[in-house]
């Protein structure tokens, strides 16, 4: 568990780097890093997670889900019955003990056989039902029903009326539909393969380094001892969480509050102590490194740090680098290349296992 959470730490403070305001220790730069943590042992250290793997099967799934199906063409079927992959249009009606209940009827609703949006049984009882047709199912709901528990294994009869039915054709894989979607370097299907490939397996990548460097991360702490970090560097942390949390909740559309409320189950209240907590606990990390990068000559360069500011400004579509500047967080920058460089140190002088990806899994 503490792994996993430096491992979501890690990824959080990573995805922001924003404009804040400076004050007395509150950067790394501010402080001598060794007045706040002891090093203990932070070479040799063991680390294992599983090779990147994407299986075929992963992008023919994607394929046929996100870019087949979003281009079929849908046509209505006459003169036979339900099949397994048709999208029928129904009336149905619940009853529990002879009784409707809330949510359990509806008119004109479509349902895709094989899809197991309703109850076990539901689906696979209209096979073979013909248009016009009404069918009675005696179910039972699932045991537990989390999306209404006070239902759990109760006994239920729907009767549903088949009111039409109609299937999803998927277009054909060829070289010319590539074309026509318009995606950048993908004119064949071969190249429409190898570029959904390429977005799993650099996420397969990504998973496998969050996972060693969140071992090494906990390892080294572990090794290490802390004094109480400057109450205004902990505050710093706390602001980039709330900030990466905002833009989480912002990308689904969402109110913080909301976000933490429906993700987390967390009131405001809650999840403000639990910022604070792992604010403490991303402080003494970024501490750690520091004391590092001190003691093995690792802080990033001038040049370096120029380096980065160029890519960024180039990649992430800024006007220019005084336009860069403007909003971003330079510091928080600097910590985060120096950070980096400490992982590579570590993973570098640390005894890295890959294990190998099990047969059949993606």
């Amino acid at each position: 568990m503490k792994r996993r959470r430096a491992e979501v730490l890690a990824a959080l403070f990573t995805a922001v780097t924003l404009l804040t305001g400076c004050g007395e220790k509150e950067y790394l730069k501010d402080i001598k890093a060794a007045d706040y943590v002891t090093l203990g042992d932070y070479t040799g250290i063991e680390a294992s997670a599983e090779e990147p793997v994407v299986g075929d099967e992963v992008v023919d799934l994607y394929i046929e889900m996100y870019i087949l199906s979003a281009h079929a063409t849908t046509e209505e079927v006459t003169g036979r019955a339900v099949m397994d992959g048709d999208t029928v249009n129904m009336d149905y009606t619940g009853y529990i003990d002879g009784e409707t209940f809330d949510g359990g009827s509806a008119a004109g609703a479509s349902l895709t056989i094989g899809s197991r949006q309703f109850i076990d049984g539901f689906e696979d009882g209209l096979i073979g039902a013909d248009i016009g047709e009404t069918v009675t199912l005696n179910l039972n709901f699932p045991d537990p029903y989390l999306s209404n528990p006070d239902l759990s294994g109760v006994p239920v009869v729907f009767e549903v009326k088949v009111n039409s039915i109609s299937k999803q054709t998927l277009p054909e894989l060829t070289n010319e539909f590539v074309e026509s979607l318009g995606i950048a370097d993908c004119g064949t299907e071969k190249e429409l393969r190898e570029y959904v490939y390429d977005y799993f397996y650099q996420a397969a990548v990504q998973t496998y380094d969050n996972k060693i460097e969140s071992t090494l991360t906990t390892a080294v702490m572990a090794n290490c001892t802390f004094k109480e970090p400057p109450e205004k560097m902990k505050e710093r942390f706390a602001r980039n969480i709330e900030d990466a949390m905002n833009a989480q909740a912002s990308v689904q559309g969402m109110k913080l509050n909301d976000y933490m409320q429906n993700y987390y189950g967390m009131d405001e209240e809650t999840y403000k102590a639990k910022f604070q907590e792992d604010s403490l606990e991303l402080t003494q990390q970024y501490i750690m490194y520091q004391a590092i990068a001190d003691a093995e000559g690792l802080n990033p360069t001038e040049e370096e740090m120029q380096a980065e500011i160029d890519y960024r400004v180039e990649n992430y579509h800024y006007e220019s680098e005084e336009d860069f500047r403007k909003n971003s967080d330079i510091e928080l920058l600097r910590e985060q290349l120096m950070r980096d460089k400490v992982m590579d140190f570590l993973k570098e002088n640390g005894r890295i296992e890959t294990i190998p990806a099990k047969d059949g899994q993606e």
